[in-house]
């Protein structure tokens, strides 16, 4: 299914947006327009590319690729690996994003190398360059490819790593879930957590990450203000493959009428390494779409009508929707002539040329379907 993806490139004239192509397999492509360098802040991948090219990106998975017991003795992963594609000798140079801290006093940029993944097996190769938060990769060719540092064995807890914290809220009656995550900065990781938090319901609360750089294998203990429950109250650092469930914190906090304020410490010493405050007005419940008209009056347009043109463009998973009206608001006929056309955005205007012919009730019906399949997207559209 093609849709625009919130990946977005910053280039010499101006943002390029990249299009997601199989969902399942996290595959999306953009198109340069002209020469120049590229970068996704989202990723952390950068492009110089010598004439316009269209590039496609697939998320990759290390577990499939790298032996785990080389990896457990002499390699450290260090960023996220990607599967990419490009026109031969239209890409003159790649940054592939890392997490590691080139500040420790136990990190050699010399040992950083890049994997390349082919059917003889893996092949490495030294960067041209090794910078704070990438690793330059001159003339590159292509496979699944990413960054890895030779380490001797057991130097894994020395190496620093830069992490970020992901908080998710998922808001009820009674009280507020929360959960928290300890990461490194690998956007692969990320997605993977946003798209598992999505699938429950839970949106995300943006807080800034940690700032000092961690050590994995580290324990960090988790604690909060007012009344709340914490499960686990600690907190390893690790690597975890995309595909893998990932290590969090689940905290049930039951008064909201004041600020709460969440901290984690290292276990060891007790140092502070995160804090946050979570004010009640972080906690949004998605207000009902549409107020009633006043008697007599006209009523205001439905939230899918005002949204209309954010809507077309921004829903990707366009199925999804649809299979939660198919039935209810969509005969066959009409769940078929949707499916069939080529783009995301096609597929919403005809969705909406259908809707038009919808009472209240059926527009109600379209929106509790998108805040279930869209709940980031509905939710910014509620608070914008």
């Amino acid at each position: 299914m093609v849709g625009t993806t919130e990946d977005v490139f910053l280039g010499p004239i101006g943002p390029v947006n990249t299009e997601l192509i199989d969902s399942e397999r996290h595959l999306c492509c953009v198109h340069f327009p002209v020469a120049g360098f590229y970068h996704c802040p989202n990723m952390g991948l950068g492009f110089v590319v010598s004439r316009a090219v269209t590039v496609t990106i697939e998320f990759c998975s290390w577990d499939t690729c790298l032996d785990k017991t080389c990896l457990q003795h002499t390699w450290m992963i260090a960023g996220p690996l990607f599967g990419i594609r490009a026109e031969q000798g239209t890409v003159a140079a790649v940054h592939l994003p890392h997490f590691v801290n080139l500040q420790g006093e136990h990190v050699d940029i010399s040992q950083f190398n890049v994997a390349h993944f082919k059917e003889e097996g893996m092949l490495l190769e030294k960067p041209a360059r090794v910078e704070a938060h990438c690793a330059v990769l001159e003339n590159p060719s292509f496979s699944p490819i990413g960054v890895l540092l030779r380490m001797i064995p057991g130097a894994r807890h020395f190496i620093p790593i830069i992490c970020t914290t992901l908080l998710y809220y998922y808001l009820s009656p009674d009280e507020v879930t929360l959960h928290l995550y300890l990461v490194p900065c690998d956007c692969s990781i990320q997605k993977a957590i946003d798209e598992e938090e999505e699938k429950f319901q839970f949106v995300r609360i943006h807080k800034p990450p940690p700032l000092d750089a961690l050590y994995l294998g580290s324990r960090y203990v988790v604690s909060g203000s007012g009344k709340m429950d914490i499960i686990p109250q600690e907190l390893e650092l690790c690597y975890r493959s995309p595909g893998v469930s990932q290590l969090f914190s689940e905290i049930s906090v039951r008064e909201l009428d004041s600020a709460i304020r969440l901290k984690m410490e290292e276990k060891k010493n007790t140092t502070l390494i995160w804090e946050t405050l979570l004010k009640p007005g972080d906690f949004r419940s998605p207000a009902t779409p549409v107020l009633p008209a006043p008697k007599g009056g006209l009523a205001s347009p439905h939230f899918v009508d005002r949204h209309r043109k954010q809507l077309v463009d921004r829903v990707t998973s366009v199925d999804s929707v649809l299979d939660l009206l198919h039935g209810q608001m969509l005969s066959e006929e009409q769940y078929e002539q949707v499916r069939a056309e080529a783009t995301s955005p096609a597929q919403m205007r005809k969705l909406f040329s259908f809707s038009r012919a919808w009472d209240q009730n059926g527009r109600d019906q379209l929106y509790i379907a998108l805040k279930k399949t869209h709940p980031y997207l509905i939710m910014e559209l509620l608070e914008g």
